[in-house]
């Protein structure tokens, strides 16, 4: 990002209501608590903004983190979660790829940095096998979607395959290639993450976060 668009993502995300229900948070704050938690958040926020590009760095960005964690210590496990999931958040809009085990250690007490790329070299395995079953056409319509970006995703979908076959809360779906939905193309939204599952049956899952 330049640093024009990073204040627009930061001035976004500062005005966003924190800590409501989502599909993965489902809690009932008292308000005045929800308000609180959303008012550490925005600070941060606040604070991160007024850093000169010189100081946007990965070691200044974490380094602000702890203080508002520390806050959070004594929250919920859930409001816990929910949390890191803003900070994931902000981490993107820094382009601060890892927390070199620094969110996982204060949420889980340990550094998950290399569990995560276990996982991640999994996806990948199984992402090879999904290419490797795929038709030529297939693979053309993979190529597409590879320069769908998160803000897009949504426009290039419906351009494609026209309205989703299902619209519920934090996902939606389309029918990729048939129409009895046995290829289907599905946007999974988990606090301010997307992800991109494509599925034919009986043959491949293919993963991408984007």
């Amino acid at each position: 990002m330049t640093t024009g668009d990073r204040r627009q993502a930061l001035d976004r995300f500062i005005a966003k209501k924190k800590f409501v229900n989502e599909p993965f948070y489902r809690v009932d704050l008292d308000e005045a608590e929800r308000l609180k938690y959303e008012a550490w958040v925005n600070q941060l926020a606040r604070s991160l903004r007024k850093l000169s590009p010189s100081r946007q760095t990965k070691p200044v960005v974490l380094g602000m983190f702890k203080p508002v964690m520390k806050k959070f210590e004594a929250t919920e496990g859930e409001d816990q979660d929910r949390f890191l999931g803003y900070l994931v958040e902000l981490m993107d809009i820094f382009g601060v790829e890892s927390s070199d085990g620094l969110l996982s250690t204060w949420r889980h007490g340990y550094d998950m940095t290399e569990e995560i790329k276990a996982r991640e070299a999994q996806l990948q395995a199984l992402n090879a096998q999904a290419l490797a079953a795929m038709t030529p056409d297939e693979r053309a319509l993979l190529e597409r979607l590879h320069a769908m970006t998160k803000a897009d995703a949504e426009e290039m979908l419906r351009s494609l395959f026209g309205a989703p076959v299902f619209d519920g809360e934090g996902s939606k779906m389309w029918s990729a290639t048939a129409t009895d939905r046995s290829s289907t193309l599905t946007l999974v939204e988990r606090w301010g993450s997307l992800t991109l599952l494509w599925q034919v049956d009986g043959r491949f899952i293919y993963t991408r976060r984007l």
